[in-house]
């Protein structure tokens, strides 16, 4: 017995595909960093907050972008001051 390569290539192509449209959504989100606003904690993630003590368990974002204001907007062209050396 052998298998046909119809089977191979089809999923190959449809992985292929995947990679593509990863790599334009990850350049996407890239050129519109800017533009990203965190969604407001929902009601399961508040519980969960409350059930663990407060410990985020995921870490934040290694570097921003761009500056958010009191109210968790972004704010355009701005960059974060350097913190000083101690």
């Amino acid at each position: 017995m052998f298998e046909h390569p119809y089977l191979s290539h089809q999923i190959t192509t449809f992985e292929q595909e995947q990679i593509e449209r990863a790599a334009e959504r990850r350049r996407f989100l890239i050129e519109h960093a800017d533009q990203i606003v965190p969604r407001r904690e929902g009601a399961f993630r508040r519980m969960l907050r409350r059930m663990t003590g407060g410990r985020r368990e995921v870490a934040p974002p290694a570097r921003s972008t761009a500056s958010r204001t009191a109210d968790g907007r972004a704010t355009a062209g701005c960059d974060r001051a350097a913190a000083p050396a101690q």
